[in-house]
């Protein structure tokens, strides 16, 4: 049956380079007749023939069209410069191509360490070489250990095989090589050499550790990474195999069965394989891989049990064989003994102005006039290639009097296929409570002290230290300088978009407000609901705004509450009793009413408030039982309950109120 292929830029499936007085010219013959009868059109170059010193055009052309190259390595193959010079082309040829197809397979008609050594008759070949020029001697030496890296088969002088069966071999493998699952990568590949450069040295280290983590925030490139060192590192392995969208796949009814048979078909080169349920899965696989050097990628891996069914343990694995994970959570595996990980940073600058460039304009650069815009564009997507695409492809079809517009309703609302994808990360947290941890952090704690916020959540019983660590391993927050939270603009816009699709046209249903003129616009026309649990309103001091009271009693579940330097007129009774953060900067009040039912108070923060006295005669206040960052000690119209301090809420006062000379003081500390 011929070999079919839709490899349409190719002439050749295989180029044949050998040296025919070391093989003998039948046994070049015999291959060359076995591949041709297989169906694999054949270009054959042997350095009998008679030609000028360099490359043809014929020669080359043949070599650019071809998909496979066969390079016998006999006794005699060093003396050649001719076999010398074409290895050095194709292995150059290999390292240029795009998006890395081309395959490289040695045949070893002697023993593999006498080429990578370049020992014996390799070594009495160079001595001579040498003494013309030691500069082409080295490069040639570097290209045999390059090639005898790669593997390859194997007939040593005295073997008893017949050459026959070995030929026979030989183009079963090569029909397995031209099979191999290439898988397609996006165009445009910017930056992408320095980004795998040391996963490539990994995957050549065949003493390291057989697992690799390639880890990172949602969009910046990981499955992208893991196409292109797989497609470059297939002929280094005899079995490859890239199983795509695990954690999707895993949730649809049998999909970890379905991944199991899909790793069996590829790697033993069958799709007849049969898998009665995951268990029988598991072992088939054992027995599949275990005997043999395989390369396999287990993409988008949400959950480490989704890697325990599919390639169950690490210790019986074949030596050199490496799995490559890809997932967003940096510590799906925690053992350094088994797994080196691999972290994909996000785009610098002006990889970015390249991308985006190469999706709207076509080239490495900006049309004329469109640097400003392009900048702006650049800098909010703040270097994750998903969001370069595809705000470079939605603004490629816009005219440059429409762009300050476009760009006004990308920033506004996210981009939905920018969204779909980083939304994954918000729908892989573990539980409800997470969630609402991250929204929480994502509308209004960005920038704040991460002590400080924790006892706020704490109080809102969301087990906040554990979960904001969680979100840091799963490159949903970062912890900056002076211990700040900081979250991509992206994962924000992503978690902002979540509440207000929540109820698009209403923002009073809402369960959290952070946009100035939404919490206005609530505020004033008073169409707040139980739905809501925090507000945030900074207003600037220059500029005046009161709001009746009235205006959150209806919002029963509220829990954070910023106002600052806003006016609040009314009964104080109508301040929700749920309230657990409360920050009212520039607050006017000279003292707090006595109305106020602030039992479950985490955090009150009155900074820069006109305060002179916190009541009016003497007041217990009784707060919260939560940690404490700083607390009044006592007041002579103040006291806390309880007393033990180590266990009092957060009170935040400006440094001038009047305490009767009592002093503020800072506790477990």
């Amino acid at each position: 049956m011929a070999f079919s292929t839709s490899w349409s830029q190719y002439n050749y499936h295989v180029f044949l380079s050998l040296r025919g007085k070391d093989t003998g010219k039948g046994f070049g013959d015999h291959l060359y007749t076995a591949l041709e009868q297989a169906g694999f059109h054949t270009f054959r170059d042997d350095d009998e023939i008679v030609r000028r010193e360099e490359l043809d055009i014929e020669l080359q052309k043949a070599m650019q069209e071809s998909k496979l190259f066969l390079v016998v390595f006999s006794k005699d193959f060093a003396s050649s410069t001719w076999c010398l010079d074409q290895l050095v082309k194709i292995m150059d040829l290999r390292r240029r191509s795009f998006p890395h197809h081309i395959v490289v397979m040695p045949v070893f008609y002697v023993d593999p360490m006498l080429v990578s050594d370049q020992a014996d008759s390799y070594a009495a070949a160079f001595a001579s070489h040498e003494e013309n020029s030691k500069e082409k001697a080295e490069i040639w030496r570097a290209a045999l250990r390059e090639v005898s890296d790669l593997g390859g088969m194997v007939l040593q002088d005295g073997c008893i095989r017949y050459q026959a069966e070995f030929v026979q071999d030989i183009v079963k493998e090569v029909r397995k090589k031209l099979n191999r699952p290439i898988v397609h990568t996006p165009s445009h590949l910017i930056g992408i050499e320095s980004r795998i450069a040391d996963i490539d040295l990994w995957l050549q280290d065949s003493s390291s550790v057989p697992i690799g983590i390639i880890y990172g925030i949602g969009g910046v490139g990981k499955t992208t990474i893991a196409k292109e060192v797989f497609n470059l590192s297939l002929d280094r392995f005899e079995a490859s195999c890239f199983l795509p969208n695990i954690r999707e796949t895993s949730k649809q009814p049998n999909g970890m069965g379905f991944l199991q048979k899909q790793l069996l078909n590829t790697v033993l080169y069958d799709k007849n394989v049969k898998v009665n349920n995951e268990a029988d899965g598991s072992n088939k696989i054992k027995d599949a891989i275990g005997c043999r050097r395989v390369l396999i990628v287990l993409d988008d891996v949400g959950h480490l049990e989704q890697v325990n069914m599919i390639v169950a343990t690490w210790d019986w694995l074949y030596k050199g064989s490496k799995i490559i994970i890809t997932t967003r959570h940096k510590r799906l595996l925690k053992d350094d003994k088994i797994c080196r990980k691999f972290r994909i940073e996000e785009l610098g600058d002006d990889e970015s102005l390249q991308l985006f460039s190469q999706h709207v304009f076509g080239k490495a650069n900006p049309n004329d006039g469109f640097m400003e815009h392009s900048l702006r564009a650049v800098k909010y997507c703040c270097g994750i290639p998903l969001a370069l695409r595809e705000w470079g492809t939605f603004l490629s079809d816009i005219d440059i009097s429409e762009w300050n517009n476009a760009l006004d309703k990308l920033e506004a609302i996210l981009h939905n296929g920018i969204f779909k994808v980083l939304r994954v990360s918000y729908d892989s947290l573990k539980d409800d409570l997470a969630r609402r941890l991250f929204l929480h952090i994502a509308c209004f704690f960005i920038g704040m002290e991460s002590d400080y916020v924790t006892k706020i959540l704490d109080g809102c019983e969301l087990f906040a230290k554990a979960g904001i660590q969680d979100l840091v391993d799963r490159f949903l927050l970062t912890i900056g300088e002076n211990n700040r939270l900081i979250m991509h603009p992206l994962l924000r816009d992503m978690a902002r978009e979540i509440v207000r699709q929540e109820s698009p046209d209403d923002p009073g249903r809402r369960s959290r407000l952070w946009s100035h003129d939404d919490s206005i616009s609530v505020l004033r026309e008073n169409t707040g609901t139980e739905a809501i649990r925090g507000i945030i309103l900074n207003i600037q001091v220059s500029m005046s705004h009161e709001f009746e009271m009235k205006a959150l009693q209806k919002m029963r579940n509220l829990q954070l509450l910023q106002l600052n330097y806003g006016k609040l007129k009314g009964n104080y009774k109508y301040l929700p009793r749920s309230l657990i953060w409360l920050s009212w900067h520039g607050s006017p009040l000279k003292c707090m009413p006595s109305c106020l039912h602030l039992e479950k108070l985490v955090v009150l923060d009155m900074q820069r408030s006109s305060l002179k006295h916190i009541w009016h005669g003497t007041k217990v206040l009784t707060l919260g039982d939560m940690n404490i960052l700083i607390g009044v000690l006592k007041a002579y119209d103040f006291t806390i309950r309880p007393y033990n301090y180590y266990d009092c809420p957060v009170v935040c006062f400006k440094e001038n109120i009047n305490f009767d000379n009592h002093r503020l003081y800072r506790l477990n500390s």
